[in-house]
C-alpha cells in the first residue's frame, strides 16, 4: 500500500477524541440512567417495543461503562503504559464496545420493524407478538451479536502497541482485519437499509389511509417514532461509514496528505458513533407518553428549583446593600 509510510499521529485529533469521549460518557450515562429509572419505576405496560427499548438501554449503559475505560487508555497513564496486560484490556474494551453498539443498532432496527409490521400488516402474526415473544427475540439478538463480535478477543496485538484503536488501517490483510472491516460496514448499512425500508413503508401506508393524519394518532406516532430512529441512526453512524469508505478508496492513491486527512476524520467519526447512547432517549420519548411525561416532570422540577434559588440570591444582595 502506498500509504504505509504515512505518519498518522495527530495531537489535535487525539485531543478531539478525548473531549468527545468525555462528553459522550457524561451525556450517555446521565440520559440512560434516567431512562432506566423510568423503565423500572414509571412504565406500567410492557409491550414488545418496550422490551426492545429496555435492552437498548442496557446495551447503551454497557457502552458508557466501556467508554470510561476507553478514556483511561486514551489518556495513557504511566501505570498502564508499563502494564503487561494493557493489550488484553484493550481487546476486552473493544469487544464490549463493539458488542454493545451492535446490540443497540439491532434493537433500533427491531423497533422500526415492529412499528412497520403493526402499521402495514396489522393482521399478521408478526404484528401480534407478545412481550414474552419479544424477550425471546431479545435473547437471540444478544447471542447473535455476541457470536459476530467475539472474534475481536482473538485479534493478535503488537507487543509494542501503545494505542487502543478499533482499526489499524495500515496493517496486513488477514482474516481478522478483513472480517472486522466487513462487519463494521455491514452492521451499519444493513440495519440502515431496513430502517429506511420501514420508514418508506409506513409513509406509503399513511398516504393510502383515508382521512386526516391528525385523526389517526397511532399511525402518526408510529411514523414519528421511525423518523426518530432514522435521525438518530443517520446522525451517529453515517459519518463513520462515509469516512471509512473514503479511507479505503484513498488507499490506492499516492497522496499521503489526503490519506492522512481521511484517516483522522475516520478516527474522530468512530468515536462520534458512541453518541448514539446519548441520543437514543429521543427514540424513547417518541415510543411512549410515559417517557415524555417523566422527562417533562424532571425538566420542570429542575427549572423550578433554579427559579427558587434565584430569588434567594437577590434577597441576599438586597440585605447586603441595607
Amino acid at each position: 500500500m502506498a500509504n504505509s509510510s504515512c505518519s498518522l499521529s495527530n495531537e489535535s485529533v487525539e485531543i478531539a477524541v478525548k473531549i468527545l469521549l468525555i462528553l459522550e460518557f457524561g451525556l450517555g450515562l446521565t440520559s440512560n440512567a434516567v431512562a432506566l429509572w423510568i423503565f423500572y419505576f414509571r412504565l406500567k405496560v410492557w409491550k414488545p417495543h418496550a422490551v426492545y427499548l429496555l435492552n437498548m438501554v442496557i446495551a447503551d449503559i454497557l457502552l458508557n461503562i466501556c467508554l470510561l475505560f476507553r478514556l483511561v487508555l486514551a489518556f495513557r497513564h504511566t501505570i498502564l503504559d508499563t502494564w503487561d496486560y494493557r493489550n488484553q484490556l484493550c481487546l476486552v474494551i473493544l469487544f464490549a464496545l463493539s458488542l454493545s453498539q451492535a446490540v443497540s443498532i439491532a434493537f433500533l432496527t427491531t423497533v422500526a420493524l415492529d412499528r412497520y409490521f403493526r402499521v402495514v400488516y396489522p393482521t399478521t402474526r408478526t404484528s401480534s407478538l407478545t412481550s414474552r415473544n419479544a424477550r425471546v427475540i431479545a435473547c437471540m439478538v444478544w447471542l447473535l451479536a455476541l457470536g459476530l463480535t467475539v472474534e475481536i478477543l482473538f485479534v493478535p496485538q503488537s507487543k509494542n502497541c501503545t494505542e487502543c484503536h478499533s482499526f489499524h488501517l495500515q496493517g496486513k490483510a488477514d482474516f481478522h482485519s478483513v472480517w472486522h472491516v466487513t462487519f463494521f460496514f455491514l452492521k451499519f448499512l444493513v440495519p440502515f437499509g431496513l430502517i429506511l425500508f420501514c420508514t418508506v413503508g409506513i409513509i406509503k401506508k399513511l398516504k393510502k389511509s383515508p382521512g386526516d393524519l391528525r385523526k389517526q394518532p397511532k399511525l402518526q406516532k408510529a411514523m414519528l417514532l421511525v423518523i426518530a430512529v432514522v435521525v438518530v441512526f443517520g446522525v451517529c453512524f453515517l459519518p463513520s461509514v462515509l469516512s471509512g469508505m473514503l479511507v479505503y478508496i484513498l488507499q490506492s492513491f499516492e497522496s499521503c496528505a489526503s490519506f492522512h486527512f481521511a484517516e483522522n476524520v475516520f478516527e474522530v467519526s468512530i468515536c462520534w458513533t458512541y453518541l448514539n447512547s446519548a441520543m437514543d432517549p429521543i427514540v424513547y420519548c417518541f415510543s411512549s407518553p410515559t417517557f415524555r411525561r417523566s422527562y417533562r416532570k424532571i425538566f420542570n422540577s429542575l427549572r423550578l428549583r433554579r427559579n427558587e434559588e434565584e430569588p434567594q440570591s437577590f434577597d441576599i444582595s438586597k440585605d447586603s446593600e441595607t
